[in-house]
């Protein structure tokens, strides 16, 4: 039986604004991104609590429930899922449905459920759950759409929850971590993008996110390598010329620059000495 005021740490009488308080005081004790120790099983008891309390309908379902028990004395069983599961027509339960599913270890069925939403074309998780609640359960979904290798689907969520990030930082380890996983998509060519137009999207996009001076240099060379190999030669320079400026360096930067060189195309920056390569190029570009 799950008392989940007792998990809170609250009576059955509470204000939605001391549940709101409680869970977040709780939460930084024991989210797995925030403290040392294993807490996964606390963390994940405490948002279940937190999402059936937090919302009236569930909370008054709960209530009923908990009450009946006591009355008859019975055993007291109450299923969130197969409650929210009736009520998925609903979009703010069905939304409530898919956290659920990701946080008990069903991704794929929760992953399921998210398309079959978004193919109405009005759904959005963000509106139903919040903000900080999305940038969770969206690094999650996306962590799915990577085990399946649907890369394209975990990029945008993961760009998602980056541009929330830039706006207003929930917390900075779990952004890193966010963009560790963007860089790992834009390294390998994409599943039909024979041509990596999708892959110099992308980078073209990330390249304008807080990463460190180091990462952010080799995504650029990498672009750079993208466009090079598309015939973007004066694009190809420049973030040749930008990954220069971050880390002058970087492996494999002195090979890229001979490279242009070969080709004849880096005539923007004729290259008389190794101590100032960049000095004309910074000119004709500025």
């Amino acid at each position: 039986m799950k008392d989940y005021y007792n998990i809170l740490g609250l009576c059955p009488n509470c204000s939605k604004a001391e549940i709101h308080r409680s869970y977040r005081l709780k939460a930084k004790e024991v989210h797995p991104d925030l403290c040392n120790n294993d807490q996964t099983a606390k963390f994940l008891a405490l948002k279940e609590a937190y999402e059936v309390l937090s919302n009236q309908i569930t909370r008054d379902a709960y209530n009923q429930s908990r009450r009946s028990s006591q009355k008859t004395s019975s055993k007291w069983d109450w299923d969130y899922r197969s409650f929210l599961n009736a009520r998925k027509d609903n979009p703010e339960s069905l939304a409530r449905l898919i956290c659920f599913d990701l946080l008990h270890d069903e991704g794929t069925q929760a992953v399921k459920l998210f398309e079959e939403a978004q193919s109405s074309g009005c759904f959005s998780l963000l509106q139903h759950i919040g903000r900080e609640d999305f940038m969770d359960y969206a690094f999650l979904l996306a962590e799915v759409y990577l085990e399946q290798n649907s890369f394209v689907k975990a990029y945008r969520l993961l760009r998602g929850i980056a541009r929330l990030e830039e706006e207003r930082p929930y917390f900075r380890h779990f952004f890193v971590e966010v963009l560790e996983r963007m860089s790992l998509i834009v390294k390998h060519q994409l599943p039909g993008d024979q041509d990596n137009h999708l892959r110099i999207t992308f980078l073209n996009d990330m390249i304008h996110l807080s990463y460190p001076p180091k990462e952010a240099a080799r995504l650029r060379k990498l672009l750079s390598e993208l466009l090079l190999s598309i015939g973007r030669y004066q694009e190809a320079a420049k973030k040749l010329f930008e990954a220069h400026e971050l880390s002058p360096r970087l492996p494999g930067l002195e090979e890229a620059i001979a490279n242009l060189e070969e080709q004849g195309y880096w005539q923007t920056g004729k290259i008389h000495s190794r101590e100032r390569p960049y000095e004309n190029f910074r000119e004709e570009t500025s």
